[in-house]
């Protein structure tokens, strides 16, 4: 059975209020686990921009939005953020405007404590695609990246693994080697969202870069209570990876999830 989204609750037009089908909307989701949603999609996608109004933001998303000197910029970040309140009123069964949105003061975005709905949420983008995940719990990062041919990864990788590492990276083909750099960097900074830092925060006491590499090549989840999953899809016209990081005793399970 395809799962479905009560339409209407975010800009829908009013000739459109009835259940959409996820696969009509174009915002394509896949459970990881149970009580655990990823929602993903092309931000370009007609079918998306009707949940994209910019009449659900608040004041300051909104005054954000003005600051952005080019109108691509400024269409992606509304599109972004409609999103988000879209998709986190439907897990809650509240309406998108209701949500009041804070950020910790190291900048990692969640519902104020005053507010009477739960969960945990995490979203991220690359160009033009959008990736969320939510739970009722547990602390979650979720991290997008489009690989980009204009791109060289490997002075990335030499700032952040140790020489046993280098050696392994240097047996993988070079055409390959960009591919598993972004999954290593992707992965970190799925860690480093659900620790509640950003990707620039010395948050490597708790979990070393190194560790995230071996995890992805091999060794197990790098911190007792964590899993993850990653998965490369064509979104957008682009080939991104997508990494979930769950701070959780539950497993997340390993399935192929839509973009």
């Amino acid at each position: 059975m395809r799962e479905q989204i009560p339409a209407g609750r975010s800009g829908v037009p009013a000739e459109r209020r009835k259940t959409v089908e996820t696969e009509e909307c174009g915002i394509l989701p896949k459970a990881a686990t149970p009580g655990l949603q990823l929602w993903c999609c092309n931000l370009d996608d007609p079918r998306v921009l009707p949940y994209c109004d910019e009449s659900v933001l608040a004041a300051g998303e909104l005054q954000r939005a003005g600051s952005y000197r080019l109108e691509r910029h400024r269409q992606l970040f509304i599109r972004r953020r409609a999103l988000r309140r879209f998709l986190l009123g439907q897990f809650l069964g509240v309406s998108p405007q209701s949500l009041c949105l804070v950020e910790t003061s190291l900048g990692k975005p969640q519902l104020s404590p005053s507010s009477p709905e739960r969960c945990e949420f995490s979203t991220s983008h690359s160009k033009n695609v959008f990736a969320m995940a939510i739970a009722p719990e547990g602390e979650i990062g979720v991290d997008v990246e489009v690989l980009r041919t204009d791109w060289n990864l490997e002075p990335v990788a030499a700032m952040y693994l140790d020489r046993r590492q280098i050696a392994q990276l240097e047996t993988i083909p070079t055409s390959e080697r960009q591919k598993q750099i972004l999954r290593f960097w992707s992965l970190r900074e799925a860690f480093a969202k659900a620790s509640g830092h950003g990707i620039a925060q010395p948050h490597d006491a708790e979990i070393p870069a190194a560790r995230v590499w071996d995890c992805i090549f091999g060794a197990d989840s790098p911190l007792p209570g964590w899993n993850w999953i990653q998965q490369w899809h064509r979104i957008g016209g682009h080939d991104a990876v997508i990494s979930i990081a769950r701070k959780t005793q539950q497993k997340i399970k390993s399935e192929h999830y839509r973009a």
